[in-house]
């Protein structure tokens, strides 16, 4: 995460742990690497040290929003969901749905950084479900003043990887969120 500069740029510390994250296919996601939208369509699995009886929050999103060079939108959240209890995501309460990685044309390499925040207790969250096809809902989001307003301490486990647009991106925009470039 510092060589990729999520340190500083998203978080001050890195995780305790490197969360595993597997996609369709079983892809398996190396800390870093470079993967295409059309692989990562879907929501991974994830894997960390869990404690069944404990609830989690997973965040994961775009510094690089639309671009490296030009970040106006850090951090673009692409998934976030509250209340996951151990390492069951899919039983968690998600604020956001699961939004891939969908790079604009000529945005270079773009970091995406998946992180588990341990909760105190199950959360009455108060924010409102994101939509999808809200540009708004998304764009600027503050990671550091979600868990503190909800009492969380520094990421528990954490990945980061890269990928760039690919001739697919329209398609998976217009497929996916019935949205257009």
């Amino acid at each position: 995460m510092k060589e990729l500069e999520v340190i500083p740029d998203v978080l001050k510390e890195p995780p305790k742990e490197l969360l595993k994250l597997s996609f369709e296919n079983e892809l398996e996601i190396e800390e870093g690497k470079v993967y295409t939208p059309t692989e990562l369509k879907f929501p991974p699995k994830l894997e960390w040290n869990a404690d069944p009886g404990t609830f989690y929050t997973i965040v994961m999103l775009s510094p690089d929003a639309p671009s490296r060079e030009n970040p106006i939108y850090r951090s673009w959240l692409h998934w976030l969901v509250v209340n996951v209890p151990g390492i069951d995501v899919a039983k968690g309460q998600a604020i956001s749905e699961y939004y891939g990685p969908l790079p604009p044309k000529d945005s270079g390499l773009c970091r995406y950084v998946v992180l588990v925040y341990q909760q105190s207790e199950k959360l009455d969250i108060e924010e409102k479900k994101m939509d999808l096809k809200n540009a708004e809902d998304h764009s600027n989001f503050d990671v550091e003043r979600f868990t503190q307003k909800y009492d969380m301490s520094d990421p528990l486990a954490g990945n980061v990887f890269q990928s760039k647009w690919d001739d697919y991106v329209p398609e998976l925009m217009k497929m996916l969120y019935d949205v257009s470039e």
